[in-house]
């Protein structure tokens, strides 16, 4: 959870250290210290480096923008080895497996990070990782922490965010979506915002709307193991609202209902329509 006496982006990487260290007790670490201050720096690597592995994540809800997490080989084969049980040496040859595996404990890190920065945001965030980064990223923020583990030689990781997850950290949306009711000006008169002046010309857009009730943050080895039967508990309560998504952001919550045999969703809070043409990138 984050600190909010913190800056946004140490608010930011205390989530991801508490992520960091959620992952590596799950796979069996006994004891787990995170620096980010007397961590030596890494350069930053560029696709094709041969002696570093990138992982570039696509952020969405408030946590728009690009941000990159690399390592060397030496680091990365560690936290493969540690996430398919194999032994700890970091000098065996390099291999796909290594590759594949370094990757996807980073895909659980960054699910544990999202997560943990949504409850503290009180808004959609989510982490996608990029199959196919098209360059490094344009850094504007980066910090090396240094991992020790009880399993592990130490491991220094380097992250890089980009201009707009920077600016995407400061923004908090616990106050929305709110009620429909518009500020009010200095005389007590309702004022209303002001709406982009091209949004006649984007009225018939088609954007996908999805209602979400929760979410969970699975392992694959549980992903592989789901069943007929078998129930996933989510992280909402049944008496929560559930939440209007369109074009993978929050604009309104509420009731589910059924409607002549098809869900539907009975709105409760909406934002404003100007606080929504800013969420859809509209203004």
């Amino acid at each position: 959870m984050s600190d909010p006496e913190l800056s946004p982006f140490a608010a930011f990487l205390a989530v991801w250290k508490d992520a960091f260290t959620k992952v590596f007790t799950q796979l069996g670490a006994a004891s787990v210290e995170i620096d980010d201050g007397n961590a030596a720096p890494l350069e930053q690597a560029k696709p094709g480096d041969a002696e570093a592995l990138l992982a570039l994540f696509g952020g969405s809800g408030c946590l728009a923008g690009e941000l990159q997490w690399s390592a060397p080989r030496t680091v990365a084969v560690q936290c493969a080895q540690l996430l398919m049980s194999e032994p700890i040496d970091p000098s065996v040859p390099f291999s796909d497996t290594h590759s594949d595996g370094f990757l996807e404990f980073l895909r659980q890190v960054a699910a544990e990070a999202a997560l943990a920065w949504k409850e503290a945001k009180g808004a959609v965030a989510e982490l996608v990782f990029q199959t196919e980064a098209k360059g490094n990223v344009r850094s504007q923020t980066t910090v090396t922490i240094a991992v020790k583990t009880d399993k592990c030689a130490e491991l220094r990781l380097r992250l890089d965010l980009n201009a707009e997850m920077e600016q995407s950290l400061a923004f908090d949306q616990k106050t929305e979506p709110q009620s429909v009711t518009e500020p009010e000006g200095e005389t007590g008169a309702s004022v209303r915002l002001p709406l982009p002046s091209n949004l006649d010309l984007l009225l018939d857009v088609q954007l996908d709307a999805t209602i979400r009730f929760g979410e969970r943050e699975m392992l694959l080895q549980d992903v592989f193991g789901l069943m007929p039967g078998a129930v996933v508990e989510l992280d909402q309560l049944v008496n929560e609202p559930a939440e209007l998504l369109v074009a993978g952001r929050l604009v309104a919550r509420g009731e589910v209902v059924v409607v002549e045999g098809n869900f539907g969703l009975r709105v409760t809070e909406v934002a404003s329509a100007a606080q929504r043409a800013v969420a859809l990138s509209l203004s």
